[in-house]
């Protein structure tokens, strides 16, 4: 199970430096973290990857499972760059 929310910006397909297409975000969304699986179920999946995948939803698709999903939060923020740090501590901030 997978928490998600509606993705809020725009999205393109991109060519090179030209947008090639823009996407429609109607069936579109933005998946967070935590991901909960069964342990043996994504044991297997990392098991039988050769490939990188974007999250552990994706190798148990690669792997033929189903991935269930539940509403997320905007403000459940994952923190990867440096800036997203700055944007947690901000809503922190703001929060007090």
């Amino acid at each position: 199970v997978v928490p998600i929310v509606p993705v809020r910006d725009a999205l393109k397909h991109v060519a090179g430096d030209m947008i090639a297409a823009s996407v429609d975000r109607s069936n579109m969304a933005a998946v967070q973290t935590p991901q909960g699986f069964m342990t043996r179920s994504l044991l297997l999946a990392h098991e039988h990857s050769s490939e990188d995948a974007a999250d552990d939803a994706e190798l148990i698709e690669r792997w033929g499972g189903t991935v269930a999903t539940v509403q997320g939060d905007a403000t459940n923020v994952k923190i990867t760059y440096p800036e997203d740090l700055l944007l947690v501590r901000a809503l922190w901030s703001a929060r007090s």
